[in-house]
């Protein structure tokens, strides 16, 4: 399985999470010209990842804010 970061699961949390496809094609509708560099960027890496992890493997991420974890 993929390790993504804080601020990529950060990101994904922006977009649809109910299946894997749904958020590779959510987050790839957004044009990357649009955005600042770093955001295009990794926007960009999140969904390599995505799309190199199974929907197996995306059914066992927890996707929520950094900020609404327990600690």
């Amino acid at each position: 399985m993929k390790n993504f970061t804080v601020e990529e699961i950060n990101l994904m949390c922006c977009f649809n999470t109910s299946s894997r496809k749904r958020l590779i094609d959510d987050m790839k509708s957004v044009t990357l010209n649009d955005m600042d560099g770093e955001i295009a960027e990794l926007m960009y890496k999140t969904v390599r990842k995505l799309e190199a992890m199974t929907d197996a493997e995306f059914e066992e991420l927890y996707i929520m804010p950094d900020g609404m974890v327990d600690d």
